[in-house]
């Protein structure tokens, strides 16, 4: 299999329960001019439609921040949690819906010197496994931000997903997903996913 060969759009053509724990161990490419950052997915949360407490759907329905989860699939849905503080959405869900994936954590496996250089760490000074182990702290180091909002996963240049590794369903867990108190019956149900194991989780 190429790892590298990119995913097509058809993937994300589902609910984004289908597609969150099968894009584990996918690897998002970030080229940024010369530089080129592989990551291997290990933690993704999925977000539905309307029926969805904790997705911005169901909180806010269509708006003008939440119209790209209603857009074509396989696109990026970017937005702030804080000032500068940013996390990353693959858009995915079923014709005629709304929903994307969030990507919580990342294993670095190539361009860790451009990652260093992005969240200002010595070489000599880090610790790999916490270097992309939340979705704020990757989008840092990947220098995802607003300016990639809406761009194509799929056959974009800039930022996109490709083939990976392929990971046994015995080593996917699903737990509730995290730091969603408001989501009503939503915040209990077992929407995130983890490779098992991996040392490269958020905390």
């Amino acid at each position: 299999m190429d790892t590298f060969k990119r995913l097509d759009r058809k993937f994300f053509l589902r609910h984004p329960i289908e597609v969150a724990p099968e894009i584990l161990g996918k690897f998002l490419i970030r080229k940024d001019g010369k530089r080129k950052i592989v990551s291997k997915i290990v933690e993704t949360e999925a977000y539905g439609g309307k029926e969805d407490k904790a997705c911005h759907v169901g909180r806010f329905g269509y708006t003008k921040r939440t119209r790209p989860l209603f857009g074509e699939v396989g696109y990026a849905y970017i937005y702030s949690v804080h000032i500068n503080v940013y996390c990353l959405n693959i858009v995915a869900h079923k014709d005629n819906d709304a929903g994307g994936v969030l990507i919580r954590a990342l294993e670095p496996i190539k361009g860790i010197k451009w990652i260093l250089e992005s969240l200002k760490i010595e070489p000599k000074k880090y610790n790999i496994t916490k270097l992309l182990n939340g979705p704020g702290k990757l989008c840092k180091a990947l220098k995802i931000d607003k300016s990639l909002n809406g761009e194509d996963m799929i056959n974009g240049k800039k930022i996109y997903i490709s083939a990976g590794e392929v990971i046994d369903k015995n080593n996917i867990i699903a737990t509730p997903r995290i730091n969603i108190p408001y989501a009503q019956e939503s915040k209990d149900w077992l929407w995130r996913f983890i490779i098992k194991d991996s040392i490269f989780l958020s905390k």
